[in-house]
């Protein structure tokens, strides 16, 4: 299959120059316009139909990008962001990267994008001159939209304190001085530091996070590996699976979506306000197409217990 770069390539153009013709997100001279077109249809980069419509609407399409649409939080985030973009006329794509950086690089260099989880340097994302909104990860001159992670921690660890734990587990690497949500894990062991009490750092691998079955065998290991901790914060499916096996602890999920609600125990949770996650992340981004300014580079949305 063709890549972009291919296309601008045969065209003799920039490949921002090809994205910004098939998106119609900024201006491309006819002469460009007519030899993008002949490049695609000659090489057959997208299909056909696509292209028309492409050439033809008015309103953009914006690709929303992700490890893998079946992780819960993702996949409620990206429900609500697809309604919000759909308000202001914009069609979505969903790009499910699984961590692939080719597939990355090729989403990056043909949409305009909000981006769940990024693998390229930050190098390549400070050269694309298109409009880009991070949810997680802090890229020098990209907006980011997140969750106010350093409150969850707070509140996650004064609900240990309040419930006496005295050793408690927490799944968020506190040294990924890149990714906002690992403030929570930060701000969690500030707290219960403060008060003479320890904190477990451990991980779940990505496939353990998205299959319920791997993450029950891991849950089963890391017990038998602590059976002295008293306190666990995970993300929601390894929070049930461990509310499942061990019911004499406190379990606190960290998310705050619709698995927490498919137990026969209520699960404690931290939750994220996907839909104004979603919301903040929208109005940035369409100001950004529109050539607004931004009154700031960073939105932090409350989470809640």
């Amino acid at each position: 299959m063709a890549s972009i770069r291919e296309v601008a390539k045969l065209a003799h153009v920039a490949p921002s120059t090809v994205s910004r013709a098939l998106n119609g997100s900024g201006y491309v001279s006819e002469k460009s316009k007519n030899k993008i077109k002949k490049a695609v249809e000659e090489l057959d980069y997208i299909p056909n139909q696509w292209i028309r419509n492409l050439y033809k609407k008015r309103t953009g399409i914006i690709g929303v990008m992700t490890p893998d649409i079946i992780h819960p939080y993702f996949s409620t985030l990206w429900n609500y962001l697809e309604a919000e973009l759909d308000q202001y006329g914009y069609n979505v794509v969903i790009c499910n990267t699984r961590g692939n950086q080719d597939k990355e690089r090729e989403y990056l260099d043909t949409l305009e994008l909000i981006v769940g989880s990024a693998f390229l340097s930050d190098e390549y994302y400070m050269n694309i001159e298109k409009p880009i909104i991070s949810l997680d990860r802090i890229i020098p001159g990209i907006p980011l939209v997140t969750s106010d992670h350093h409150q969850g921690g707070i509140l996650a660890g004064e609900l240990f304190l309040e419930k006496g734990c005295k050793k408690v587990m927490c799944f968020s690497d506190p040294t990924r001085m890149e990714l906002a949500s690992a403030d929570s894990a930060r701000a969690l062991i500030d707290v219960m530091e403060k008060h003479n009490r320890e904190v477990i750092i451990e991980s779940f691998q990505w496939e353990e996070v998205i299959n319920y079955q791997l993450c029950m065998k891991r849950t089963r290991t890391l017990l038998d590996q602590y059976p002295d901790v008293d306190g666990i914060m995970a993300l929601d499916l390894c929070a049930a699976a461990f509310l499942k096996t061990e019911k004499n602890k406190k379990i606190l999920a960290y998310d705050g979506t619709y698995v927490t609600d498919f137990n026969y125990y209520s699960i404690d949770s931290i939750v994220q306000d996907a839909k104004k996650v979603a919301k903040e992340s929208v109005n940035m981004l369409i100001k950004l197409i529109n050539d607004q300014p931004l009154k700031k580079m960073e939105v932090l949305v409350p989470v809640k217990y």
